[in-house]
C-alpha cells in the first residue's frame, strides 16, 4: 500500500471520529458538570455498535482511485476542544477481535529527519495531526468456555481521543466501562 492510499485511509478514520463522537457518546456521565467538555471526571459504561466509517475523502471525480475503506470504529472518548487530553483506564469486551487506539495531537516543535522519522499521524478534518497508538495486545483473546476469538482486556490509557477499531469492516459490538480526568497539558 502507498503512502498516500495509507494517508488517506487515516484521514478518513479521523473524519469519521467527529462525525460518530455525538452517538457514542451518549450513555456518558460527567462527573461535577452538566457538559463533557467541563468535565474534569469522566465515568461512562455502555455498549455500542461500531460504525463503517465512510469514505469521505472520495468524491465522485476520483472515486476509482480512492480506496474503498471497511475500518469499523466506535469513538468512546472523542477530542475535547478546550486542549486537555483524557487520562484515565477503560476495560472492555468486544464481540470480535479488535484493537484499541489512543489518538495524540501531533504538532513537534522541530520536524523530524527523514533518518528519524515520523510516528505514524494523520491530519483529522479540524486540521490538526494525530499520531496514532494502535494497540494490538488485546486481538483475538480466545474464550476457554466457547473457544471464540474476541477482545477484552483493560488498559490504562492517555491521550486526545479512545476508540475501538476493527480494520476489516466487520461489524463489532463493544462494552465498555471508562474512569477517566482530562487535564490539562504542563509543558
Amino acid at each position: 500500500m502507498n503512502i498516500a492510499i495509507a494517508a488517506s485511509i487515516i484521514t478518513t478514520i479521523m473524519i469519521l471520529l467527529v462525525l460518530v463522537t455525538v452517538a457514542t457518546t451518549t450513555n456518558a456521565q460527567p462527573v461535577n458538570s452538566t457538559s463533557q467538555q467541563q468535565a474534569t471526571e469522566f465515568r461512562v459504561q455502555n455498549t455500542s455498535m461500531s460504525k463503517l466509517a465512510p469514505n469521505i475523502n472520495c468524491t465522485k471525480s476520483n472515486s476509482t482511485i480512492c480506496p474503498l475503506i471497511p475500518h469499523q470504529i466506535v469513538v468512546a472518548l472523542p477530542v475535547r476542544s478546550d486542549g486537555k487530553i483524557w487520562t484515565g483506564t477503560v476495560t472492555f469486551t468486544a464481540s470480535k477481535p479488535i484493537e484499541i487506539e489512543i489518538l495524540h495531537r501531533y504538532n513537534p516543535s522541530i520536524i523530524p529527519d527523514t533518518v528519524h522519522g515520523q510516528p505514524y499521524n494523520a491530519k483529522w478534518i479540524d486540521g490538526n495531526r494525530y499520531a496514532l497508538s494502535t494497540m494490538t495486545m488485546f486481538s483475538n483473546t480466545p474464550v476457554s468456555v466457547t473457544n471464540t476469538p474476541i477482545s477484552t482486556g483493560s488498559l490504562v490509557f492517555t491521550g486526545s481521543i479512545l476508540l475501538f477499531h476493527k480494520t476489516d469492516g466487520v461489524p463489532f459490538t463493544v462494552t465498555y466501562t471508562i474512569d477517566a480526568v482530562a487535564k490539562s497539558l504542563t509543558g
